[in-house]
């Protein structure tokens, strides 16, 4: 090769590798951000917002949810708080038109929920309590949307939102006036909540400041819940006269608890409580033979039977009849062998399609709040049956059906009804989502393993803040967890469903 061809070698590359950099870095000398479809991104820290940034990218790996949202997002119009969690749920999986790979900032959110009538302070926050807070504003915009004006077809049914007819789930029952061991709509107040801290670096942790372990307070109107600080203020809580209740959110379950007498063996009828996440405590859980607890062991001990005392027995010390015209005299108080101990069981009712599990790791010991950071194994697939109140297929007697030509119709009884397997099928759940607290009862930080989305769904990613970087599952399985998601497995085609499963 003479020099002449060295020469031109030498231009080429030398070209190459300017158009190379040209593309990479762009005409300003930054480098540019590589957008790929599906992309992962951080969520920026507006101070003190780490408990929201893992709330969201751990609902980004809900996709029932997402899609739930979606369908409300599109029947609302407005700038909600669906449509706004929606939104900022898809650039930060990289599905939405405006997604470029960079940290998004989740300001909207936190707007959604002041227009809402939210106060979010900058101190004492935690992600399960936002959890709480996020679904109730939800649901309240979910009501609202189904308030419509009365009009000919909506007397006779005929009327309505398409949206209404492709997301109508059966309804649930009734909730129960008694509490469970599980929380229901208003959150449930935990150690965990972020203080703001002074002087503090950006790439600092997040500070908490712990809250006294209280029972929690009703959400009721217009009254500022001072337990984490978080307070709605002149809200209105409208129920409208003319409207369809809207279906369950993917995250709304039933537990199921019946009283039974131990003098007598009588059964009080079944009670009712909706949930919207579950609290698991370590105390009365058993440990493993390595000494370790496991997410089994917890579910057992929530759903084990417990002594109650106290309890007026309906069958030992029956009310009197009421006679034709009582006379108004004060009522007898009950004898002492009417108050008997019952036995309490608690199972899963209706198993929601998006189960959350909060493990409640601040309690109180010698007069000082601790946190306890025992390792609780659990499994990427979950079986509730065990803690389910699954029900029993009909016995179809397929002998007469053959007699009366009606076998074909008898096995889609049977098929629809479904066995041991398809209840089991019904109660599988994958794990989305897994949250950790890094940090002591008063300062710490929160974090999150999520799944990939779309084709990448068996990818998983460590998220905190605007750190995005791939980890196996081992290492999720292997994380202190606070907050776990799961998500019902979508039956096969031809899998059997059982009666407890619904259709989304």
């Amino acid at each position: 090769m003479d020099s002449g061809d060295r020469i031109l070698v030498a231009a080429g590359l030398t070209a190459a590798v300017v158009v190379g950099a040209f593309v990479l870095w762009g005409p300003g000398g930054a480098p540019k951000v590589r957008k790929r479809r599906g992309q992962i991104a951080g969520l920026q820290n507006l101070g003190r917002t780490c408990f929201l940034n893992t709330l969201l990218q751990a609902l980004a790996a809900c996709p029932t949810f997402i899609e739930w949202l979606k369908k409300y997002a599109k029947a609302d119009g407005h700038n909600s708080m669906i449509t706004t969690l929606y939104t900022v749920i898809e650039v930060v999986n990289g599905t939405h038109e405006s997604a470029r790979g960079t940290p998004v900032c989740p300001l909207g959110v936190l707007q959604a929920l002041r227009a809402a009538g939210w106060v979010v302070p900058a101190d004492q926050q935690d992600a399960h309590e936002l959890l709480h807070v996020l679904l109730s504003c939800i649901e309240e915009e979910t009501n609202s949307m189904s308030k419509k004006p009365g009009c000919l077809s909506d007397a006779l049914g005929l009327g309505g939102s398409r949206a209404w007819s492709a997301l109508a789930s059966p309804a649930s029952p009734p909730a129960a006036p008694h509490p469970l061991r599980a929380d229901s709509t208003p959150p449930t107040p935990s150690a965990l909540s972020i203080r703001p801290a002074s002087a503090a670096p950006a790439d600092e942790p997040d500070l908490i400041e712990p809250e006294p372990m209280m029972e929690p307070p009703r959400l009721t109107k217009g009254v500022s819940r001072s337990l984490c600080h978080l307070s709605s203020v002149g809200r209105r809580w409208v129920t409208p006269a003319v409207a369809r209740p809207p279906p369950a959110p993917p995250f709304r379950g039933t537990l199921a608890s019946r009283l039974q007498c131990t003098v007598c063996s009588h059964k009080s009828p079944i009670r009712y409580d909706k949930f919207d996440s579950i609290s698991l405590s370590m105390a009365n859980a058993s440990i493993s033979v390595n000494g370790a607890y496991s997410l089994a062991g917890l579910l057992r001990a929530f759903t084990a039977p417990e002594m109650v005392k106290g309890v007026r027995c309906s069958k030992c010390c029956p009310d009197p009849a009421p006679l034709a015209a009582p006379a108004p005299a004060a009522p007898a108080p009950a004898p002492a062998s009417a108050y008997t101990k019952h036995i309490r069981t608690v199972s899963f009712g209706k198993l929601p399609y998006c189960l959350c599990l909060h493990i409640g790791r601040v309690e109180w010991l010698g007069g000082a709040l601790n946190k306890r950071g025992e390792f609780v194994a659990f499994p990427e697939t979950l079986n509730m049956a065990p803690y389910s109140a699954v029900q029993q297929p009909k016995q179809v007697d397929l002998l007469s059906l053959v007699g009366e030509g009606r076998l074909r119709a008898g096995l889609s009884v049977l098929s629809a009804e479904g066995g041991a397997a398809g209840g089991e099928a019904a109660a599988l759940y994958r794990l989305s989502a897994a949250v950790l607290h890094v940090g002591g009862p008063r300062s710490g930080h929160f974090a999150t393993y999520r799944r990939g989305n779309g084709f990448e769904a068996k990818r998983w990613w460590y998220t905190s803040d605007t750190l995005v970087h791939e980890v196996s599952l081992q290492e999720v399985l292997r994380c202190s967890a606070y907050m776990l998601f799961y998500e019902r497995v979508r039956p096969e085609p031809g899998m059997t469903a059982s009666a407890n499963s619904h259709h989304f």
